[in-house]
């Protein structure tokens, strides 16, 4: 038995159902609402709150590369500045560490479980930045930014450019990115 296309009824029921599949699918593309655009946020500025002893710092994000815990096995390096805080292995790579707080401030991080380590770049290499502890990240609009900063140790102001207010304090933006590119802060740490 065949029909007036001289196929079988099985075939052109199967011929049917696929010219109804692709008209629906037609139909959905046609009414198919887009995805959102992606665009980038060019007023909202992002960064990374942390604390150096009792100095809350605010670390522009995209400077930053991870953020650890500390390391259990981290290996001291003998001859070294004070604040070189040892080598230790982030997933096969050698990561030399630096004690922020000591390198700024002359006073060695006191240990705790929030102490936490910012991956950085310098050069390519990934350094380690011991801090005290990480709160989170923020965003502020670009605009609030104010060229005032809050009373600070001189040791930290080549490494601010403004602040953000959070709350009812002032925080500086401290450049992870133009510390490691200070002379006095070289990977020897001799």
């Amino acid at each position: 038995m065949t029909d007036d296309l001289g196929g079988s009824p099985a075939a052109v029921g199967g011929e049917q159902l696929f010219q109804a599949l692709c008209i629906l699918q037609a139909r959905c593309r046609d009414n198919a609402a887009g995805l959102p655009q992606y665009e980038a946020q060019r007023d909202v500025w992002a960064g990374l709150l942390f604390r150096i002893g009792e100095i809350s710092l605010l670390a522009p994000l995209e400077e930053v590369g991870e953020i650890l815990e500390v390391p259990r096995d981290v290996t001291l390096v003998p001859g070294t500045r004070g604040w070189v805080f040892g080598i230790a292995n982030n997933r096969g790579t050698l990561l030399p560490m630096f004690d922020l707080r000591a390198f700024l401030l002359g006073v060695s991080t006191k240990r705790s479980g929030r102490n936490r380590v910012l991956v950085v770049r310098r050069e390519g290499t990934p350094v380690g930045l011991l801090i005290g502890d990480v709160t989170g990240i923020r965003h502020f609009k670009v605009k609030s930014q104010v060229r005032h900063l809050p009373d600070l140790p001189n040791t930290l102001i080549p490494f601010t450019a403004g602040s953000f207010t959070l709350g009812e304090r002032s925080c500086p933006v401290f450049s992870v990115r133009q510390l490691t590119l200070d002379p006095k802060f070289n990977l020897t740490g001799v």
